[in-house]
């Protein structure tokens, strides 16, 4: 295994003394060469504290910015600062169904929710922040979330052992919401505890892997990007260490496998399970299992889970450990995401008789065109807690989904399903219709599609409407603990 201590060798002259210089310690440049004297950049302006200065979408995620006791260590309040986690009881209920989904597929659940910047770092808060933020508060209510997971019958490391850190390298970048690769791989080692306890982990054929260390990144962090939009500065890159992985005695690191087929275990996420981190990597060290890591830089909450659900990889061959790797930033209990996964994971309409089915051709500059129409033929049944629509255009890169939907008592209901930019689409989305509250009941008269945004060509468009799926909840699920 490879060891985190720093050693500098071959090093020249001036170069170590600019080395020594960053730990502290003085070195005097030999006579004759030019002496520099580096400050800290930057002091966060007003602007900083002010909630309406932050006037983007992408900005709103970062109120308020607040300084370390260190310059380059940037905190956002709202976020990183957070003492309260978890969702709302629809949240949980819908978690719930989407773990029961899996479960009917034979595909057992683990959550990878993250510590926050705050709960990691909080010695780099500054001495007024530090006494402001209740730290023991969040720790309770994080623990408390993950047992939440845990009774709804997911497998849930716990992080918290990486809280209130102080070991070096740093967990998190001091001015990004990522974790460096020293972060994923700390994380790595407890997510991967939890997964060999998984019943059926013994069969999944181990190897053994190495990690190596390929080179230094430089990343802009989004916590100083932002306070530079807010106060006209730069900071500079920080840099980290970056790893890959491979199977001992396989050399190169392009290709993680030893054979075509594919791993029994998928990591799916947000741009922390990228490549940038090697987090997966680590898993597989870790495990002595083959990782297949399908998430993405851009993906969120959900972008990469959809995208893989609807592959045929998952289709075809679903994996027997799914680790979901997400922060607390993100809301649970957004309705949209769970009516497409739950469509999606039975693969939508494919393989059902539809109900009812349409096709049209979309044109630019055109209004919305009705593509499904109940009672064309003869009238059916189709309500809403019942039922799931799936949409195909005939370009595969369009990545958003707008139109209205009209029931048979007037009603009606505007949509709206966006997928990453960063994803590699099909032109296919798949949801259940809408079924809380009152909603469940309505019967579906009409669907209007819109042209897609920036559309310079006609597009055909399918749509289907058929019955949603039956997943059954297993008999034996039960709240776990000791994960």
């Amino acid at each position: 295994m490879k060891t985190h201590n720093r050693k500098w060798i071959g090093l020249s002259t001036l170069a170590a003394a600019i080395a020594l210089a960053a730990t502290g310690v003085r070195a005097e440049p030999p006579a004759g060469l030019p002496t520099y004297r580096a400050e800290s950049c930057c002091n966060l302006c007003p602007a900083a504290a002010d909630p309406n200065a932050y006037s983007s979408s992408y900005m709103k995620d970062f109120v308020t910015l607040v300084q370390g006791n260190e310059s380059d260590w940037l905190f956002r309040t709202k976020e990183d600062l957070r003492t309260e986690f978890g969702t709302t009881p629809e949240g949980y209920r819908q978690l719930k169904a989407l773990r029961d989904a899996f479960k009917s597929r034979g595909v057992e659940l683990v959550v990878v929710y993250q510590p926050t910047r705050g709960m990691v770092h909080r010695n780099k808060l500054s001495p007024a922040d530090y006494a402001s933020f209740d730290y023991d508060k969040a720790v309770r209510n994080f623990q408390a979330t993950l047992k939440r997971f845990e009774g709804l019958g997911y497998w849930v490391p716990d992080l918290t052992p990486l809280t209130d850190e102080k070991a070096e390298p740093a967990f998190y970048f001091r001015g990004d919401h990522h974790w460096t690769s020293y972060g994923a791989e700390r994380s790595a080692r407890i997510v991967a505890e939890t997964v060999k306890k998984i019943p059926g982990f013994e069969d999944i054929p181990q190897k053994e892997f190495v990690t190596k260390k390929m080179g230094r990144m430089g990343k802009r962090g989004t916590h100083h990007r932002v306070a530079g939009q807010l106060c006209n500065t730069t900071y500079a890159f920080e840099h980290s260490d970056q790893f890959f992985t491979e199977l001992k005695g396989e050399g190169g690191g392009d290709d993680l496998f030893g054979d075509s087929s594919l791993p029994q275990i998928t990591l799916v996420g947000t741009s922390h399970s990228g490549t940038n981190y090697n987090f997966a990597g680590f898993l597989s060290e870790y495990t002595g299992a083959e990782i297949l890591n399908v998430a993405f830089p851009g993906s969120g909450l959900a972008g990469s889970m959809l995208e893989y659900l609807s592959s045929d990889e998952f289709q075809k061959n679903p994996p027997k450990i799914l680790i979901w790797e997400f922060s607390p930033l993100y809301d649970l209990a957004e309705d949209k995401f769970y009516r497409q996964a739950l469509a999606m994971l039975g693969n939508a309409c494919d393989g059902e008789k539809p109900l009812l089915a349409g096709k049209a051709t979309l044109r630019p500059g055109e209004a919305g065109k009705e593509v499904l129409i109940n009672g064309a033929g003869r009238l059916v049944e189709a309500t809403n807690s019942r039922h799931q629509l799936d949409i195909r255009f005939s370009d595969p890169s369009v990545k958003k989904l707008e139109g209205t939907i009209w029931y048979m008592t007037g009603r009606r209901e505007k949509f709206q399903f966006d997928k990453p930019v960063t994803t590699e689409t099909n032109g296919r989305f798949a949801f259940n219709m809408r079924d809380e509250a009152d909603w469940g009941g309505l019967n579906f008269f009409a669907m209007e599609i819109q042209p897609p945004e920036g559309l310079k060509e006609p597009v055909e468009v399918e749509v289907r409407l058929c019955k949603r799926h039956d997943y059954r909840a297993p008999a034996n699920l039960t709240a776990r603990s000791g994960n």
